[in-house]
């Protein structure tokens, strides 16, 4: 064999082992490598029967993503939009427990879920009380708490309370709002009214068995608001008066001075005003919402509203004609008030509707976490409100 031949042999052999080095050393190195094989797009872990999700390629566990088949926590709370089986349970239970031990007509409802709004466990009150019964017109959707305590005031309070003033008992109940998903007063700005709650009872007037009906916005009388309100108009039209009075006689000094007589001076007939006078200085005033014209004779109207008024100090009169007079037919709401007086003025009745209702007003305070009235604010000028909120220290009675 020639040198040439030789020397090819030895280079062919060195590559052989070069390349045999290079392959060696390869896998050494992937021997030792331990980082993580790069991800998989859009690659999902497989859950297994049992709901457990699969381990992924590198073995940890991934955690199914909330509300998917298989997340615990999806399946035990329910949709934000209904209540849970457990609730409506527990609030079926007591509702049954408080019903036993009332005298109640009633229709189950459906529970009831809107956003914050309802009750798991509502009735139809068609009807309490018993001997005689008494109607709601119409039946509200109230909470079972609420219809135990309505039935507590009607038979502990109401009934004698109708029986005292009128002579029989009352048969009908008319409402005006039970539930209803609304704030407070209707308003966009205030808190979540009881009415949402199905907790609230709004009341508009109550009917006895001989047919007299006793309404809340038409018997209840001038309000402490009101009184202040025509005290405060009183005051500006003696003041308008007053200065009235005081640019005529300055017009009777300047003419007296112009023309040098007496007959200058006479006193001009026509005046703004005539507080004083018979017949006259009526102040009116109409409230909005649905509330009747409150129509107010001023002290000095007539000497015999003043004659009323002063006999022996007796209080004003709200609600109704002074004793010994007579009302003009149609004016029925008119109110005779002997002096304006300011809101924290105690006023006696003047009739057995207007006390009826007020003391129904008081009793119904010592009852529910919440009672409102006519005195409260022009929203309840026409109804009772009366709902069962808890109260930390005190109730509301207004």
């Amino acid at each position: 064999m020639t040198n040439f031949g030789l020397t090819a042999i030895a280079l062919a052999a060195a590559t052989a082992i070069s390349l045999l080095s290079i392959d060696a050393a390869n896998a050494k190195s992937k021997k030792h490598d331990t980082s993580p094989p790069a991800p998989v797009e859009n690659a999902q872990s497989v859950p297994d029967g049992k709901g457990a999700s699969a381990k992924d390629a590198a073995g940890e566990t991934q955690k199914p993503a909330a509300g998917e088949k298989g997340s615990e926590v999806s399946a035990k709370e329910p949709p934000a939009d209904k209540w849970s089986d457990s609730e409506i349970a527990d609030a079926k239970a007591h509702c049954d427990a408080v019903l036993k031990r009332i005298h109640a007509v009633y229709a189950s409802h459906e529970p009831i879920r809107d956003g914050a709004c309802g009750a798991p466990a509502p009735i139809e009150l068609i009807s309490i009380g018993q001997n005689p019964e008494v109607t709601f017109s119409p039946p509200p959707v109230v909470r079972c708490d609420l219809a135990e305590t309505l039935v507590n005031w009607l038979e502990k309070d109401l009934q004698p309370l109708a029986k005292k003033h009128f002579g029989a008992p009352i048969v009908r109940i008319e409402t005006m709002s039970g539930y209803s998903c609304r704030n407070a007063f209707g308003r966009k700005t205030t808190k979540l009214s009881e009415h949402g709650l199905a907790n609230a009872l709004d009341i508009g007037a109550f009917v006895t068995a001989s047919a007299k009906s006793v309404s809340v916005l038409d018997d209840w009388g001038t309000t402490r608001r009101e009184l202040a309100e025509i005290a405060e108009k009183k005051a500006a039209a003696e003041k308008q008066a007053a200065e009235l009075a005081a640019a005529e006689k300055a017009q009777q000094t300047n003419l007296a001075s112009e023309h040098g007589t007496a007959a200058a001076a006479a006193p001009v007939a026509a005046t703004a005003s005539s507080l004083g006078a018979p017949a006259a200085g009526l102040a009116r005033s109409t409230i909005v919402d649905g509330v009747p014209k409150v129509t107010v004779t001023l002290p000095g109207a007539s000497a015999g509203a003043s004659k009323t008024a002063s006999r022996a100090g007796e209080p004003a009169r709200l609600g109704g004609p002074a004793p010994g007079s007579k009302e003009r037919a149609g004016k029925s709401r008119r109110k005779d008030v002997a002096a304006a007086v300011n809101e924290s003025a105690a006023v006696s009745p003047a009739s057995d509707d207007q006390a009826f209702l007020q003391e129904a007003h008081v009793a119904a305070c010592r009852l529910f976490g919440t009672t409102l009235g006519p005195e409260a604010n022009r929203d309840h000028r026409n109804h009772f409100h009366v709902d069962m909120a808890a109260r930390k220290f005190t109730k509301i009675c207004d």
